[in-house]
């Protein structure tokens, strides 16, 4: 009887079951690296957002809690250019996707940037009524809703993410996003800046640099 050395393959070319096992696991791994919308860009977006903007907005209030335009405009502009990273980075992230993958995402996407849009033109018709009385009470809870409709559409939208992809992580910040919000809200005046500029900004930025870290630590343990 000779011992011929058993090939990986079966005799009629098709791959032994581990072999085959095996490269399934691969293609899945590739189609999830592919399809996975990872949460430290988001956070580091929003949260070098919030740490500007409401920094600036912070340093620049005055005592009747009026914002120089200039800072009004940092401050808007930030929270834009966050709103469209996110909505290029989950399209992107999508493409390619096909089925009910590429059906979430694209949803997604939108609800992202329909829910800015509200957010933004809500706060312009308000805070345009707002001005008009001219008092200091007006101008503060100007301020309020300017900074409680986006949180809510961030916050919201976070939580949502989380029950999609099923990342913890997304939820706890979500709902991070929503506490901080509301304490910002219920506190208000000069304090609402800090709050959202340390609390909310700060622990953003702190999400998404522990996230990614965790996630280099991961990849590295399962290619080693």
């Amino acid at each position: 009887m000779d011992p011929t050395p058993v090939s990986p393959n079966n005799a009629d070319g098709g791959l032994e079951p581990a072999a085959a096992l095996a490269t399934i696991s691969e293609q899945q791994t590739a189609y999830l690296r592919h399809m996975e919308v990872y949460s430290a860009p988001l956070y580091l977006a929003w949260g070098l957002a919030w740490l500007i903007g409401y920094g600036v907005c912070g340093l620049s209030v005055g005592g009747d809690y009026e914002l120089p335009r200039n800072s009004w405009l940092a401050f808007m502009g930030c929270l834009a250019a966050a709103a469209v990273f996110t909505c290029v980075y989950i399209a992107r992230r999508s493409r390619g996707l096909r089925g009910r993958t590429s059906w979430i995402g694209m949803l997604y996407g939108l609800a992202w940037a329909g829910g800015m849009i509200l957010a933004f033109t809500t706060t312009a018709r308000l805070g345009a009524f707002l001005n008009e009385l001219g008092t200091a009470q007006a101008a503060n809870v100007g301020s309020i809703v300017a900074n409680a409709l986006p949180c809510l559409v961030v916050g919201v939208l976070f939580l949502a993410g989380a029950a999609i992809w099923e990342e913890t992580s997304l939820a706890v910040t979500g709902g991070w996003i929503l506490v901080v919000t509301t304490a910002a809200t219920v506190v208000g005046g000069h304090a609402l800046w800090a709050i959202m500029a340390l609390a909310g900004g700060g622990g953003l930025l702190a999400a998404g640099i522990t996230t990614a870290l965790l996630g280099r630590r991961q990849s590295a343990a399962v290619q080693g």
